[in-house]
């Protein structure tokens, strides 16, 4: 099999009118996105969506430079291809992390047609449904956390991940705030997006202890490994990190290896598609940690998240940003979720219904 033709397709959601302020980022607007169908020899199209940033325009050219290397390879080919691009892009490329995975998705998802089954069936299952947490966006005061977070619950998700908006002094107060608001059995996360200095991390981390908040994320940036392995050191609450490293598994290996997380995050959009995403999860798990799958944001790629989340052992959630109607764009079925639960898609590849239409109006740019 042969991959003949790739579409790159640049797409603006937010011009359809159904972005709310509640979904907005802090660029001041819902995301782009890039949606990529491959097609093969044999007829068989996959089709993945990707990191569309503040303009698709832009990155659209980013997976653009990606296309040269797939076309005339063998998507079954993936371990093959994972290997090579390393040495393609390394030769005076270097593409962003977000650029490859996309085309890996797509891949898989022509593995899924051409046999007939899920990804999730096609790695191997290991479970038939995996537990929702949903994670804020950015609001405006303690009081609105607190009412989004007693709605999350009284809907039936299984989890709420703060993401707050910065300095601590108001992030602690939020944290608090939450925790009142759902009681003591209610699992929380915090997530503040690497805005902290050391000090500030951990002042927040053991306050966020006292609350019996599960894990606190990134609370400095990925590369600030010195104040991470500190952290870790000196905190008990876990500390997750990784999802912004470039590297794949072999990275995460050195932030295992010394001791600078508890918790390793990965997901197929950023982290190099599903093949990485699987060795960083079993790279993880062979030292007893867990994975977390870092939310992809529109629904299409969170199908992709399932299907990984799905596979591996090391895990227990799937997060989907909130209000999760926000980011259903693409999909004319949504995710099959149901009391608090994402459950195992049954269709073949990535089990994606599109709505074409939605997507066809929102293109901005065809590559």
């Amino acid at each position: 099999m042969k991959i003949t033709e790739i579409e790159i397709r640049a797409c603006s959601p937010a011009r359809l009118g159904d972005a709310v302020d509640a979904a907005q980022l802090r660029g001041g607007t819902a995301p782009d996105v890039v949606v990529i169908s491959m097609k093969t020899d044999e007829g068989i199209t996959g089709v993945s969506f990707g990191s569309g940033g503040l303009d698709s325009r832009i990155t659209a050219r980013a997976f653009a430079q990606v296309r040269p290397f797939f076309l005339g390879r063998n998507p079954m080919a993936r371990e093959q291809n994972a290997r090579e691009f390393r040495w393609f892009d390394r030769r005076w490329n270097h593409s962003p992390i977000y650029a490859y995975g996309p085309f890996d998705i797509a891949s898989w998802d022509i593995a899924g047609i051409r046999a007939g089954l899920p990804i999730h069936e096609l790695v191997g299952t290991a479970a038939e449904k995996r537990a929702v947490y949903v994670s804020s966006m950015f609001l405006a005061t303690p009081e609105e956390y607190a009412a989004q977070a007693t709605e999350v619950r009284a809907r039936g998700f299984r989890g709420y991940k703060v993401h707050p908006p910065g300095p601590a002094s108001v992030d602690m107060e939020i944290y608090a705030a939450v925790r009142e608001a759902v009681g003591t059995d209610f699992p929380l996360m915090a997530d503040p997006v690497a805005t902290h200095t050391f000090e500030e991390a951990l002042r927040v981390g053991r306050f966020l202890e006292s609350l019996g908040y599960l894990w606190f994320e990134e609370p400095v940036y990925d590369y600030d490994f010195e104040s991470l392995k500190k952290l870790t050191q000196k905190l008990d609450i876990p500390i997750a990190g990784t999802e912004t490293i470039a590297g794949g598994s072999h990275l995460t290996a050195q932030f295992i290896a010394s001791g600078a997380v508890d918790i390793v995050r990965t997901d197929p959009s950023w982290r190099g598609g599903v093949t990485s995403s699987l060795k960083t999860a079993h790279l993880a798990e062979a030292f007893g940690m867990s994975c977390e799958v870092h939310t992809a944001v529109y629904h299409p790629l969170e199908l992709a998240n399932l299907h990984t989340s799905l596979a591996i052992s090391n895990t227990a959630w799937l997060e989907l940003l909130y209000p999760i109607e926000d980011f259903s764009f693409g999909l004319a079925e949504g995710l099959d979720i149901a009391d608090g639960y994402a459950y195992a898609p049954k269709r073949p590849g990535l089990g994606a219904v599109y709505d074409w239409d939605a997507i066809d109006n929102a293109t901005v740019e065809v590559l």
